[in-house]
């Protein structure tokens, strides 16, 4: 995780428990955030992802990931029609960031936006993921296989797709799950909260 990312993790006005939609929209700015860091960590690392098409591909596998990760932890903790409805609204949500940012940098996209899109290959995308497992310590080997082999694909350089799949099974896949498991235990009020300190307003 980037040094210095602050996540919402936990809620400090009360204890009241938070329904599907609530924790959606909370984990949305974090999943968001996170696939932000990824891609900059990538452009650090020397890989060329060039403001447009290809930064969108490789940026939409990225939430993707995270919100199939928030989904698998879902399932583990809650009940099927919680977890139908969190992963709904999660992505919806996402998919409203998505088509707010590209909308302004490439224009409104045809066929319905970028949200319809978005979640169009999410709907895919959960498919696939869901034949590999989700152990509690994690994804198993071939799910962040799998995810790196996405990433490879949506690179444009030959040369950077030499490294990409070992990039994003060792480096970026493993920060994705750790990121966001400690968000949902903490969302879900399985984490102790932090102290707050003096002067910290509510949240």
């Amino acid at each position: 995780m980037r040094p210095g990312m602050r996540l919402k993790t936990h809620w400090f006005r009360d204890a009241t428990p938070r329904d599907p939609e609530q924790i959606a929209n909370a984990l949305s700015s974090t999943v968001w955030r996170s696939a932000d860091v990824r891609l900059r960590n990538l452009r650090k690392g020397n890989f060329e992802i060039a403001a447009g098409p290809h930064y969108l591909q490789v940026l939409v596998e990225i939430l993707i990931f995270l919100a199939v990760v928030a989904d698998r932890i879902a399932l583990r903790y809650q009940p099927p029609e919680w977890r139908a409805a969190f992963t709904q609204a999660l992505v919806t949500r996402v998919g409203d960031l998505l088509q707010d940012s590209f909308d302004d940098l490439l224009g409104p996209a045809p066929g319905g936006g970028y949200r319809k899109r978005f979640v169009d290959r999410f709907n895919i995308r959960v498919t696939e993921y869901g034949e590999f497992e989700y152990h509690p310590h994690g994804p198993e080997f071939a799910m962040l296989r799998f995810f790196g082999d996405l990433l490879t694909q949506a690179m444009p350089d030959a040369e950077d797709r030499r490294w990409a799949l070992d990039q994003a099974m060792t480096v970026e896949g493993p920060e994705c799950v750790d990121v966001i498991e400690k968000s949902m235990r903490g969302l879900l009020g399985l984490e102790p909260r932090p102290q707050r300190r003096a002067g910290e307003a509510g949240e």
